[in-house]
């Protein structure tokens, strides 16, 4: 990747610093005195922040019109949260769904994506289907440009995706048991491999990466954004500094696109916005939410902060470090519960990992409680061997800390217990109840008894379409269930037993300053702020609180980042008529 080495004299730092403290009182940066401009330690025409998915579309899109573009990333590495994840793209109406000849119109993609991101105000008799209409005019932005931006990124040469993640399978979208679904699967995409294997994340970083080292777009790691750089209104730059302190100034001809990540790194922000107890996630360390900051500074209007993108994740890796391997995104195993403090199932152990997560913050408000803060995961033997390394099952051989053990459900329950004292400063204090453990037991006994029939009368387990799909999706297939729900199997009457202890996490969250169709920050007067971009975690996303699909993550990351770029290529109210 190249790297651009930015020139850095003892007197412009000085300069630079001088210009941070003037700007300090008021909240925004300005030149330094009239007498002496603003010395600029590089210009280009676009800076993008952050080198995931959404800053390689944003950048990749911005030299193609021409423009010269730097992205500064806070790590010391590129890829960004892109990197861990499963790498899916959600994709409405997208080439390959066209080729096959199916149909999917924005009046059925629009129902759909408005029934999960405002189900209090769906109505389906309603022109826009009861959205607020900003919330409808940002979705439907999505489905007029996500095919075109993904169809173009694949026509040149940039990525190679593909609808199908086996040989004739697609994904289900996670609602495609939905009425208002009428395209069920095939709308999600993944990367492929140079030797045609499925992809992940990390492949799809590769592929953004080649194509940003074939434009010679300079990656500048080890940087933070620190203060935007007011001209007369407009955002004209971006101060940075340097993991050895030093202060660069970053002069931004056409505009400044952020797409940093969001905030599950800062647990200031995690405690005062999330809707529940979060313990870490997903993201990669540096998604701290710096862009909430560095915005608000200008007046950015803060929307979606309440909302994540959910998974569960091990009490004991969060523990260990806020930022763990992976999220857990199909609970594994057939012959595995998860119970509460109580003892007790709370929750269908298969569904989505985004909705699963959300039950942990039911609150009991007689007791002042959250009863499913923490949530055991029970498995027997069998589910240790034939779903070994699919997380948070560990491979064969020695356990990890974060996996408990014991020969019967009595030992397990007192093992539990007896770890649950240690964490006492973690969790509140949560205990098992004092009947918990023949509660367990009878929990287990109902389950067995509707593995035998197939049908989970409690929670419908294995019943929705996405739920066979990700009971599949690890690291081989599981083929010797006799049982008629493949989901379901009874529960060894005999140990060896185990637990893993889980709680609330994030893939990341996504709130953050509000957008308009152009990927433009909006002021608190829903004015865009002039020469500012977001795409990405770092901005409340145009999905709201939902999850419509496997990679409606990345899909608008990706889209919006391309947005932004075109609308600052074009947009004549912007710094174009720069003075070095």
């Amino acid at each position: 990747m190249t790297v651009s080495k930015l020139p850095l004299s003892r007197r412009r730092l000085l300069q630079g610093s001088a210009a941070l403290a003037a700007g300090a009182g008021m909240g925004l940066l300005k030149p330094a005195a009239a007498a002496e401009p603003m010395r600029w330690d590089d210009t280009v025409d676009v800076l993008v922040v952050g080198a995931g998915a959404a800053g390689a579309s944003a950048a990749l899109t911005a030299q193609r019109l021409g423009a010269k573009v730097l992205i500064i990333e806070k790590a010391p590495y590129a890829g960004g949260t892109t990197m861990k994840s499963v790498g899916g793209i959600w994709v409405p109406n997208n080439r390959f769904l066209r080729q096959a000849g199916v149909q999917d119109t924005r009046e059925d993609a629009l129902r759909y994506m408005v029934r999960l991101s405002y189900p209090e105000y769906y109505d389906a008799r309603h022109p826009s289907y009861g959205a607020p209409t900003d919330g409808l005019h940002m979705i439907a932005t999505y489905y007029d440009h996500a095919a075109r931006v993904l169809d173009g990124w694949q026509d040149a040469g940039v990525l190679n995706l593909s609808n199908e993640f086996a040989p004739g399978v697609q994904m289900p979208d996670y609602y495609a048991h939905l009425p208002q679904n009428k395209v069920p699967s095939g709308r999600a995409l993944v990367p492929m491999t140079p030797d045609g294997k499925v992809g992940n994340g990390a492949e799809l970083v590769r592929q953004f990466r080649a194509a940003l080292d074939a434009a010679g777009i300079p990656i500048q790691t080890g940087l933070r954004a620190h203060r935007l750089i007011m001209e007369a209104g407009h955002v004209a730059g971006l101060a940075v500094t340097s993991g050895e302190g030093k202060t660069l100034h970053l002069r931004a001809r056409r505009g400044v696109i952020f797409a940093s990540g969001g905030f599950t790194h800062n647990p200031r922000m995690r405690r005062d916005f999330l809707k529940g107890p979060v313990f870490g996630g997903c993201a990669q360390p540096a998604s701290e939410g710096d862009f909430i900051t560095i915005a608000g500074e200008v007046g950015a209007q803060l929307g979606n902060m309440s909302n994540a993108w959910w998974c569960q994740i091990p009490l004991d890796q969060a523990l260990d470090s806020p930022s763990v391997p992976t999220g857990i995104w199909c609970t594994p195993g057939d012959a595995m519960v998860q119970v509460n403090r109580f003892g007790r199932r709370f929750l269908n152990e298969k569904f989505v990992y985004n909705e699963r997560t959300q039950v942990h913050f039911q609150w009991d408000p007689v007791a002042a409680e959250y009863p499913n803060l923490l949530s055991f995961m029970i498995y027997d033997a069998r589910t240790a061997t034939e779903f070994a390394g699919y997380a948070p099952i560990p491979p064969i051989g020695p356990l990890p800390p974060h996996v408990h053990t014991a020969d019967t459900l009595d030992e397990l329950a007192s093992r539990l217990a007896a770890h649950l004292q240690k964490l006492t400063p973690h969790t509140g204090g949560v205990r098992l109840a004092d009947d918990f453990l023949p509660q367990l037991k009878a929990s287990v006994a109902r389950f067995n008894e509707q593995a035998q029939t197939g049908k989970d009368l409690d929670f419908k387990r294995g019943q929705t379409p996405i739920e066979p799909f990700f009971h599949q999706f690890g690291p081989q297939p599981v083929l010797n269930n006799p049982h008629p729900n493949p989901t379901m199997h009874p529960l060894a009457d005999h140990g060896p037993y185990y637990a893993v202890i889980l709680v609330a996490g994030t893939l990341d969250t996504k709130g953050g300053p509000r957008i308009d169709e152009h990927a433009r920050i909006l002021d608190v007067r829903n004015r865009p702020i002039p020469g500012l971009y977001g795409a990405g975690n770092c901005v409340a996303s145009p999905t709201g609180p939902a999850y419509w699909a496997g990679g409606a993550t990345l899909g608008p990351a990706i889209t919006f980042g391309a947005l932004a770029a075109e609308h600052s290529m074009r947009n004549t109210d912007s710094n174009a008529a720069e003075t070095t």
